[in-house]
């Protein structure tokens, strides 16, 4: 194998086998090798279509996910050059980067709130419709081993992004390192993908190595701690490419869990007496940690940035595998790690096969086939980055030891020399002071005040109110005389400005110590939770407030608390309901519940077992004991339109007009057996679950009760908490569920249709299933809202052409599903 091209022809044998999962926090959707194999050559198409020719470049910025996948290899299929940018790059990186490289085309997300409009782009959620009627590419791209892949721009300590040239040569050497050193991914088990597929290290070691063992990956579309746990409890999940951020992001959830059970202690206590047992051993001792992470979970692959020895050990006492290893992007990017048979804390391990390393006054030098040739049109930094004799320079120093495996000890440009001439390593100190209680997360620069540099901290606290004080005494104490910290600072934002890998970009933490003191008044211009909610809400972000209250003041609406929570989600990879944000939640309230980052306990009411087969078949000997006589006996039913149902394959959306509590046993009778047996019916939440007492509580939770068992009915709110019903019908038509909603959100009394709610649109789009109109005519006679009791009449039920929407926004969704039931209301008259 010499270039992807070759890795590209082995994906169609591998057929029906899954190459990617996508979780999308409401849906689970398989895709095979076969048909991803397909959708590349269409997207290779599709590329030549809109202008694309061999050596252009194309900028993909998105998330993870199988469409991210799909378009890549369009590209290099294409013989185009792909410039994948991180997803949580502003648009004023992304737009720079379009211009560095002239890129003849965007492929961007609708996930972003700020998109970019001046080049020709498409939506990479939009590819699934663009590619249907797509044929595949007649001749795919010729490539030599020597032939640009594609451009990856650095985050860069100083914060101006290069180009990093990556030919197939480079690419297709790395994958083959990788894989004679630590064959550990095979076919058998599903890989999780946390890391942006813009960073090479999850790139190489998340997207090319599992495609070329056949192995399948899951991408979420947030990384918040629930969904990866979820993902990891569902999914056959064997490895994870991770960072430390992230390791000690998981050790932080498993320790609050054990310290809410009062367990923490006694935990600590046995991982101190069970170090020397075997992994085995420790596996089966730590079982209900083990379980939460699934059967077959056995390593973290740690790279990015230094592992810290202690976050090693504590992975390593659960009986799990940790590999920490090094590389950078120019080296694409892997040139050390650990083995299978051997991990030693604080090391990166041996360098893969094919790499050549040494020590110059301690910084680390390479060569082999996996260096890149070169930046992008900088002659100046490509020379900058090479000795005379050809070894890439990588900035970062190191040790090795006496069986030549590598120890890192920081980047050169972040070491930091005091004016005794003592150098101090950031990363050393960070490590202790992020074990002292209090700090949420640590930064130590150096800031020169002449003479030489102070060792200064910068604090982000956990708001427990321990003093920086105290803090920066505690850490003192175990750090030698010589490296001691002279100063701090405080950070009062949720989060320090990091990479696509989660590194603290240091050089942005200076410039903003350098603008002066903190000023607690956060500004519209530089404040991203005010720009965020200004967008959100279309209010003017000069008028935003800590102290504004997002319901009353910025007239944030239940699905713009839904919008609101995805992007806070994406951007903090933090659990947050929409149910935290009330009436009288203020702009500062939102900012806390992003600094403590708490997980939110859910209380709902959904009940997924009714729809098992048992209960199905319970309801079908109920139905015909009783609902199905009893409803006969007052309806005089007519059913219209039920050759529109005839060839509805999968699950699908019923809507209909709501006129009284008889609409959905009306519209149960209507359906065929098939249909009504795996159909669930929303219902208003508040109904059962509202403010009442005593005797109609009681009669209320004995409705819901009825209601869940044998109608199938699971609760909708209409004020807040939505997202946990829009999981839940995720859920059902992953299971080939319909779902029945009524969207006028309550009865219609005067029988004129009411404006459906917004939420249909959210669901609709993010559950993409096809929508059924119905109309609904005389239950409103049958059982008026004056009457407890029904009396007998005749009642009408009609179903139109199912709707299949594609592009359409939510609100365009909710508009022409209205306007379909009209018309049906029209044919009946």
């Amino acid at each position: 194998m010499q270039t992807l091209i070759d890795l590209f022809a082995t994906f169609e044998t591998l057929g029906a086998k899954a190459a990617f999962v996508n979780r999308t926090g409401v849906r689970r959707l398989e895709l095979s090798y076969a048909a991803f194999h397909d959708l590349a050559l269409k997207m290779a198409n599709l590329l030549a279509q809109n202008g694309v020719m061999p050596g252009d470049r194309v900028l993909i910025w998105g998330p993870n996910s199988s469409w991210w996948a799909i378009a890549w290899w369009g590209i290099i299929l294409r013989g185009a050059i792909a410039v994948p940018v991180d997803f949580m790059s502003d648009l004023a990186r992304a737009e720079s980067i379009r211009g560095l490289t002239q890129a003849k085309l965007v492929l961007q997300s609708r996930f972003k709130a700020d998109r970019m409009v001046a080049a020709p782009s498409l939506l990479l959620e939009n590819l699934q419709y663009l590619l249907e009627e797509q044929q595949p590419i007649s001749e795919i791209a010729t490539a030599v081993p020597e032939d640009t892949a594609q451009l990856i721009y650095t985050s860069g300590t100083t914060g101006n992004p290069k180009g990093v040239i990556l030919t197939h040569k480079n690419l297709v050497a790395n994958l083959l390192q990788i894989n004679q050193q630590v064959p550990i991914i095979n076919a058998e088990f599903s890989f999780l993908s946390l890391l942006p597929l813009s960073h090479m290290f999850e790139q190489m070691g998340g997207f090319l190595t599992p495609l070329y063992r056949g192995a399948t990956i899951i991408y979420l579309r947030t990384l918040k701690p629930s969904a990866i746990m979820s993902a990891l409890g569902e999914e056959d999940i064997y490895i994870i490419m991770s960072v430390p951020r992230l390791m000690q992001l998981l050790k932080t959830g498993i320790e609050q869990e054990l310290a809410e059970k009062h367990l923490l202690t006694f935990f600590q206590g046995l991982t101190q007496l069970t170090t020397a047992l075997s992994q085995g051993l420790k596996r089966m001792l730590y079982f209900p940690i083990q379980r939460k992470f699934g059967r077959n979970f056995t390593a973290f692959v740690s790279g990015g940035a230094p592992l810290a020895p202690d976050l090693f050990r504590f992975w390593s006492s659960l009986g799990f595998i940790v590999l920490e290893g090094y590389g950078l992007t120019e080296t694409s990017p892997v040139l050390c790690v650990n083995t299978m048979e051997h991990q030693q804390a604080g090391s990166v391990g041996p360098p893969l096969p094919g790499v050549k390393l040494k020590l110059e006054e301690k910084e680390v030098l390479v060569q082999g086939d996996n260096v890149f040739p070169g930046y992008y049109e900088n002659e100046q930094a490509t020379r900058d980055a090479f000795t005379a004799d050809g070894w890439f320079k990588t900035g970062d120093l190191g040790e090795l030891d006496s069986a030549g495996w590598l120890s890192i000890k920081g980047r050169e440009k972040e070491l930091i020399v005091t004016g005794a001439g003592v150098n101090v390593y950031p990363d050393d100190l960070e490590a202790v002071l992020n074990r002292i209680a209090g700090v949420k997360e640590s930064c130590v620069i150096g800031l020169n005040r002449g003479g030489g540099e102070e060792v200064h901290a910068v604090l982000l606290l956990d708001g427990s109110g321990v003093k920086p004080e105290e803090i920066i005494s505690l850490a003192n104490k175990s750090l030698d005389t010589l490296h001691q910290i002279t100063g701090y600072s405080l950070w009062h934002e949720p989060e320090f400005p990091k990479t696509t890998t989660l590194k603290i970009r240091k050089f942005a933490v200076k410039e903003e110590l350098a603008k002066g003191p903190h000023k607690e008044t956060a500004t519209a211009s530089n404040d991203s939770l005010f720009n965020l909610l200004a967008r959100i809400t279309k209010t003017d972000a000069t008028q935003i407030h800590e102290e504004s209250l997002l319901v009353n003041d910025l007239g944030l609406t239940s699905i713009d608390r839904l919008e609101l929570v995805s992007f806070l989600e994406q951007e903090y990879r933090l659990d947050i309901e929409d149910s935290q944000i009330g009436p009288q939640t203020r702009v500062a309230d939102l900012r806390q519940i992003i600094a403590k980052r708490e997980k939110h306990a859910r209380h709902d009411h959904f009940r997924f077992w009714t729809n098992a087969g048992f209960f199905r078949g319970l309801r079908k000997v109920w139905d015909t004991l009783l609902h199905d006589p009893l409803f006969h006996h007052f309806v005089d039913l007519e059913v219209q339109g039920i050759e529109q149902l005839e060839n509805l394959n999968g699950p699908v959306f019923f809507v209909a007009n709501h006129l009284s509590y008889l609409d959905q046993p009306a519209v149960m009778a209507a359906l065929p057996s098939r249909l009504r047996y795996s159909c669930a019916t929303a219902a208003w939440e508040e109904f059962f679950f509202g403010d009442y007492h005593g005797v109609e509580q009681l009669l209320r939770r004995l409705s819901y009760e009825y209601g869940t068992v044998l109608f199938n009915l699971f609760p909708l709110p209409q004020s807040q908490g939505f997202s946990g019903s829009l999981a839940y019908m995720g859920r059902l038509a992953d299971a080939g569920s319909n779902i029945l909603i009524f969207p006028e959100g309550g009865h219609s009394l005067d029988g004129a249709m009411q404006p459906f709610q917004l939420g249909l649109g959210i669901m609709v789009k993010e559950l993409g299933l096809p929508v059924v109109p119905i109309k609904i005519s005389g239950t409103d006679r049958v059982l008026p809202h004056e009457l407890s009791f029904p009396k007998q009449g005749k009642v009408t039920v009609t179903f139109g052409e199912p709707l299949h929407f594609r592009y359409e926004e939510p609100t365009e969704i909710v508009e022409q599903t209205r306007n379909a039931v009209e018309k049906l209301s029209m044919s009946l008259h």
